[in-house]
């Protein structure tokens, strides 16, 4: 049986949430960081809201699409109760918002090579964070006792998975609509794909990295006490 308590935190800018789970507590704050989340939310509908104004329809969906995306782990959280830290939110908006905004207004050209770099980097740490908390729920769901070494090599695999089909998503793109973007093509060439899937690799070695040392003061269940998967 899990019981939570809440303490007012006015000034420090926080909820504290109190989790007794099998005889242990668990601390976890809300902090109102959740904010820049829907800040970079707006952010994505107010870009496609600009391109339908310009007649980029294409641009469109792919701002909708990405502003889709940012839901999905409000709803997530939601239906299955789950605390999850604010910058999850956060890191996924943001990083969805850099792609957006690359597209749309241009910064994939105006700031190129550097912005489109720093975009995989930003998407192959979030894509990989949610690998990393994903799987933990799918072993408490399917009742699997995963290691923190299976956990740490799914999240690094979980991660370049994800920028491989961003990737074909690109080349979808650019094949059926010739340029994919105001930016221009979403692809340039070979080696410009290449050097993006390095950079979502990094990401997602960066996420593993801090996974190895999380697990080294924490346990998983720390995450999934109080769902109700």
């Amino acid at each position: 049986m899990i019981k939570k308590a809440r303490m007012g935190n006015l000034l420090a800018g926080r909820a504290v949430i109190f989790k007794y789970y099998r005889g242990r507590v668990y601390r976890m704050e809300k902090s109102y960081g959740i904010y820049l989340a829907y800040f970079f939310q707006v952010l994505i509908a107010l870009n496609a809201l600009y391109a339908f104004l310009i007649g980029e329809y294409h641009e469109v969906f792919t701002a909708l699409l990405m502003f889709a995306m940012t839901m999905v782990p409000f709803v997530v959280a939601q239906r299955m109760n789950i605390h999850l830290p604010w910058f999850v939110f956060f890191l996924i908006a943001f990083a969805l918002w850099f792609h957006t905004a690359g597209y749309i207004q241009g910064y994939y050209i105006t700031f190129y090579p550097y912005y489109d770099k720093v975009a995989h980097l930003v998407s192959g740490t979030a894509v990989a964070l949610l690998g990393f908390i994903g799987v933990i729920f799918v072993g408490k769901y399917m009742k699997m006792n995963l290691s923190p070494v299976f956990i740490i090599f799914f999240t690094i695999i979980f991660g370049v998975a994800l920028g491989a089909f961003w990737e074909m998503y690109e080349f979808i793109v650019d094949f059926f609509f010739g340029t994919g973007s105001l930016a221009g093509p979403m692809q340039n060439s070979l080696n410009d794909t290449m050097i993006d899937m390095i950079f979502v690799l990094v990401g997602s070695i960066i996420v593993a990295i801090m996974g190895i040392f999380w697990f080294k003061h924490h346990r998983k269940e720390e995450i999934t006490a109080g769902s109700t998967i």
